[in-house]
């Protein structure tokens, strides 16, 4: 098998006409692009072996993406302006880099790094006033314990509160800017959760219009809501 020498990092956006693709045809055509593209990827040791590609976290059919990550291994050392080059003629439309990082190969996968999510959630029901209200109450919680269906027939209890990193409301319109702690082997938050949490404290449910997913974070970067 062919050792890799390098590990790429790349940021990429998402939008239309690819917001149709689930997670495995979002692999299948980063597969085909880097193979347009001519770049020597590592393959894995599987019977069936497919290029050593990893992603942060999936994302489901219709989500748009502004900052999602995907690690490359390649057998031979590619410069960033080749790799970008290449990249940025092969991809199909939807699919675009943000930013390119050159990661050391014996770091964590860039799952395992996850740290933290940015999302943006255009909410229906409340209005910019009440959802800030809404939002410094949870801020001011020390604990907001929470249901969580865990299979078909189970649910766990957890505190949904240390999940919550930052929000931030509007201020002209009633969109909730949050971001929350992730996890490959715990808790991890959800934006849907935070919502319902929101609509308790105003009194009525509370609609998710719109979710983006703005930003994944890794465990080498300071997370926050400013950028």
């Amino acid at each position: 098998m062919v050792e890799g020498i390098q590990r790429w990092r790349i940021a990429f956006r998402r939008g239309a006409p690819a917001l149709e693709l689930g997670p495995p045809e979002i692999a299948r055509a980063w597969e085909a692009a880097l193979a347009e593209a001519g770049v020597p990827v590592v393959l894995s040791a599987a019977a069936k072996p497919r290029p050593r590609l990893t992603f942060a976290a999936g994302l489901p059919p219709g989500r748009i993406a502004g900052h999602d990550l995907l690690d490359v291994v390649l057998a031979e050392r590619w410069p960033l302006a080749r790799l970008r080059s290449a990249l940025s003629e092969a991809l199909p439309a939807g699919l675009e880099i943000v930013d390119l990082y050159d990661v050391w190969l014996g770091a964590p996968s860039v799952s395992a790094a996850l740290i933290a999510t940015t999302h943006r959630v255009t909410v229906g029901g409340g209005t910019t006033d009440e959802l800030a209200t809404a939002a410094s109450t949870l801020l001011a919680s020390t604990v907001l314990e929470r249901t969580r269906a865990k299979g078909a027939e189970r649910q766990t209890t957890y505190d949904l509160r240390p999940l919550i990193l930052a929000l931030k409301v509007g201020p002209d319109a009633p969109i909730v800017r949050m971001l929350l702690r992730t996890s490959s082997d715990g808790l991890s938050g959800r934006p849907d959760e935070v919502i319902l949490a929101l609509g308790e404290v105003v009194g009525r449910e509370l609609e998710l219009v719109e979710l983006i997913r703005e930003r994944l974070w890794t465990n080498d970067e300071a997370p926050t809501l400013e950028k």
